[in-house]
Order: structure tokens, then sequence, then C-alpha cells
């Protein structure tokens, strides 16, 4: 047995990770360090939720023996070759899992990682099967795990969708409807940009070093005057598992659908140390890190790339507690940020957030906010509120998912056509 880190919880607008006994055979390092894929499809093996679940409860009444194991694992092997594990159907889905070793759990975005009841699967008779039907939207798209009598997480083994987060992989679960999101998806035939090597510099304002990554639009030495985007959690937005960031900005340029950018990823780990990430303490309405980013980092940036100086080309972006850390840039830093991208906030460490916005000169901002409607905290919409009250110019889009980079990664294009339109086209979001 090994010590392994499954996912993480959110709780009060901060995070929290459990540390938990794996067995070598589910350790979530093991799954692949790649993108969701694109082209998933399901098959139909049942004709209505109902003809499944009749099918599924007759096994609970059968005798046991070699004639009920038999159709069990014949009903199994036709759901996982329709790649139906779990089963969905219109807007029901039936979490499924065969085991032998007691009690089996689903946490997710749905059931708060585990905090409330509605994760727990019952044994269909003796049989080893085990289920948790739920309904969800059509167009849903969640992350969850599955958890062995209490203590082992592990990935779905017959779910072949994986989504990665800061902490590791989690299963994802399609809904019917759900858009697979394919401005994430490199284009061999278009231009790619650059994205730098890491580079460094020692902070005065908090007094340690920082790392940071510049991606440069395809055609840079041709080009002048560009705006720049500032991203928290960079190491993870520019990364194609998680965020996908590097590949949206390049088919969107390229498409001429947003003007070309500058994009600046910062990381908030420790340099050499990366196991301990400062992100809890950058983001969290820290002076030091605001001022590290408009003393240090952006005279840096200005002078060795061909940017626009100006307030109204600066955006900056983050989410979760990163979201919150671009709200705190907008209030404090209006005359640097113009352009304020917030997903998924956690605003539980600064509610000051609130009566900031309620200051009629940061009326001048340019705001875009994304939120998930399952699982993903009451801050988003509270504060989507609170920017149609006061009037500001806004873009908000809510999907029905949780608080993941499934979610994030789907809307980079709606935030980076709003703040800097091409000839090709207007944001996709509501």
């Amino acid at each position: 047995m090994k010590w392994s880190r499954p996912f993480p919880v959110s709780l009060a607008g901060l995070v929290i990770v459990a540390f938990m006994l794996v067995p070598d055979e589910a350790r979530p390092e093991e799954a692949p360090m790649i993108p969701p894929d694109p082209h998933f499809e399901r098959g139909e093996p049942f004709r209505s939720f109902e003809e499944f679940w009749e099918t599924l409860m007759a096994f609970g009444r059968m005798d046991a023996g070699t004639e009920r194991d038999a159709k069990v694992d014949s009903f199994w092997s036709t759901l996982a070759d329709a790649n139906q594990i779990p089963f969905v159907h219109g807007d029901s889905v039936a979490f499924l899992c065969r085991s032998d070793r007691g009690l089996v759990q689903w946490p997710g975005d749905f059931n708060g990682w585990g905090r409330d009841d509605l994760q727990w699967g019952f044994r269909i008779g003796d049989t080893d099967l085990y289920v948790l039907d739920r309904t969800f939207p059509r167009d849903a798209r969640l992350d969850y795990k599955i958890l062995l009598n209490g203590s082992n997480w592990i990935l779905d083994p017959e779910n072949p969708l994986i989504m990665w987060g800061g902490f590791g992989p989690n299963s994802e679960l399609r809904m019917p409807d759900y858009v697979y999101p394919m401005e994430t998806v490199r284009r061999e035939d278009l231009p790619r940009g650059t994205l730098g090597d890491p580079e460094l510099f020692r902070s005065f304002n908090l007094g340690y070093e920082i790392g940071y990554r510049v991606y440069t639009p395809a055609g840079y030495d041709t080009l002048t005057a560009l705006p720049v985007i500032y991203v928290t959690d960079g190491h993870e937005y520019a990364a194609d598992h998680m965020g996908s960031m590097v590949v949206v900005l390049d088919n969107l340029i390229a498409e001429k659908r947003i003007e070309p950018v500058v994009a600046v990823f910062i990381d908030p780990r420790e340099i050499g140390n990366p196991a301990n990430n400062r992100r809890t303490s950058q983001y969290v309405a820290n002076p030091a890190f605001a001022n590290c980013v408009a003393d240090e980092l952006i005279p840096l940036v200005d002078k060795k790339y061909d940017t626009d100086p100006a307030a109204g080309r600066r955006a900056i972006l983050g989410t979760s507690l990163g979201g919150l850390n671009s709200a705190y840039f907008g209030a404090t830093m209006p005359d640097l940020f113009q352009k304020v991208a917030i997903q998924s906030p956690a605003f539980g460490g600064w509610r000051q957030a609130y009566d900031d916005y309620r200051d009629p000169s940061l009326r001048s901002l340019q705001i875009f906010l994304s939120y998930g409607t399952i699982g993903d905290g009451d801050d988003g919409p509270a504060f989507a509120a609170l920017l149609e009250e006061r009037g500001f110019d806004r873009m908000v889009v809510a999907r029905n998912e949780g608080h993941s980079w499934g979610q994030w990664r789907a809307l980079l294009d709606d935030f980076l056509v709003f703040f800097f339109p091409g000839e090709g086209g207007a944001p996709a979001g509501e």
C-alpha cells in the first residue's frame, strides 16, 4: 500500500485535500495525462431507462448460481461494449459497479464529493452489482469517483472518460446533450503560437521567486501593441490535459475569432518544490501578490514583449480562488486591469468583494463571469446578480457542470471573444 491523494473538496471557498490509503492498482497517477476524448459515443443497448432498470432488478429476484452469474456477465459486457457504464438515457443515469468489497459510493460534483447522503449505492440482491440512480439536466457534464469501503478512491474502471484536475484525474459523466468544446482540440492545419520556456524573477513584495511562461501568437514578429492576459494557476490553464488554453488561443487566433494576444501564465508553485502550491496564500486578497504582479511582473513583460500598456488592453483570469484574485485585482487595480475574467469564484476568504463591486468607480470594468450549476457553490450566481444590479459591462455564462476543468476549459473561447473580438464571430455564451 502507498499513500495517494484522491481529489479536492471545496469547503467555505477553500480547498482541502484528503490523503487516503489507495491500493497501487487504483493510484490516479497512472491515468494518462491527455485531454478528454472529444469523439466519445454511446450505443443504445436498451430502448428506455425502464427497460434497463427492469433487467437489472430481475437479477435480484433470481436464485444464485451459474445461470444468473452468466446473465449478469452478459449484461455487463453488453453495457461496456456500448460505452454505457454508467448507463445514461435521457435525463436518467445509473452509476454501476461490480464489487465484492462491501460498501460502494459515488462521490462527485453532484453530491459535494461525499458531503451529503446522495452517494450511496445499493446492492442488487446478493449479486456483486451495485447501482446508484440519479437524474441530471440532459446537457450536464460532471466529475466523479468510486469509493470502496470508505477508503479506496478509484476511477470508474469501465468508464473511458477522464477529466484531469489539479489533484489528479476523475471519471467524467457526459449527458446526452452535452456538446464537447472542439475549440480545445488542436488542429494540425492551423499555425501555432509559442509557449516560451519557464522564466523566473525574485519578487521583492513576496520575498521569493516567481515562475511564469509567456505565450506569443503565431506571426508575433510582425505584430505590435498586443493585448495581454495574465493567468493565475497558469501551469494548469496552459496544460493540454486541463485548461488547454494554448490550444484555444491558437485556434481562435488562426480562425480570426479573436485578435492576436499575449498570455502570461503565472505558476503559483514554489520553485524547486512544486508540491508546495502557494495559491491559497497568493490569491486570497493578498496585496503583496497584487503588488508583485503590478510593480514587478507587468514591467518585465511590457519591456520584453511588444504589448499595449493600456489598462483596457490588459486582462486578469482565474478560477476558484483564482477567480477571487481576479475580482480583487479589478477592485484594487482598475488602473491596470480593465478586463476581469472570473471562473467559479470562491469568495469565502474575501466577502468584501460584494461591497467593493457596489462602488460606482468600478463601472468602467469589463467583466466575464462563469460558473457551474451543480456543486459549484453560490458565489457565481450571487455575484452575477450583483453585476446585473450595478449595470456592469459583463458577460455571464452558467453551465450544468461542477467545479472542474471540464467546465472552465470549455468557456475560454467565450471570455476571449468577449474581451478581444476578431473578425470571425461573437461569443457563444448567453
